[in-house]
């Protein structure tokens, strides 16, 4: 959510000041949109992802799943349900999911590096390569790699 979207919520918002807001998912993917209802004192609970989507699934004409739909059917559990969590968003969980989020993204980056160079290196070199390729074994397949004709008897390898 942008600067924008963030004025518009808290104008939308500010009609209902007593208002107690339900949103689907507020630990998991609602938690930027809880984060900023909870900074701007606005009372959030959590729908369980799992409550709205059986709510959806019960009501009539199910057919699609859209954005009116989610709405209706988190009002719809947040409304009939008996017990839900107050949101709150605990900042050393945020801090270490935002850590491990980055964590995965640089662990699938680098998995997609080697498995690149892995694949240039297979067409490079005529034996081929170990499956499981070291750094070190990268670095020797690439010391070993040399153009045609730049062997030692090569007119072009002579000086």
């Amino acid at each position: 959510m942008n600067r924008d979207g963030h004025r518009q919520l808290r104008r939308f918002a500010g009609r209902w000041p007593h208002v107690t807001w339900a949103v689907d998912g507020a630990a998991g993917l609602g938690a930027p949109l809880t984060a900023r209802l909870v900074a701007d004192a606005v009372d959030v609970v959590d729908v369980p992802a799992k409550l709205a989507r059986r709510v959806r699934m019960l009501m009539a004409g199910h057919g699609g799943k859209t954005e009116e739909v989610d709405a209706l059917s988190v009002s719809i559990a947040a409304h009939t349900a008996t017990r839900l969590n107050t949101a709150a968003i605990d900042e050393a969980v945020a801090v270490l999911r935002a850590l491990t989020e980055h964590r995965d993204d640089l662990v699938r980056s680098r998995t997609q590096t080697v498995n690149r160079l892995h694949a240039l290196l297979a067409q490079l070199v005529p034996a081929g390569l170990p499956r499981r390729m070291t750094a070190d074994t990268a670095a020797a397949a690439l010391r070993s790699i040399r153009p045609r004709g730049a062997g030692p008897h090569s007119a072009s390898g002579r000086r």
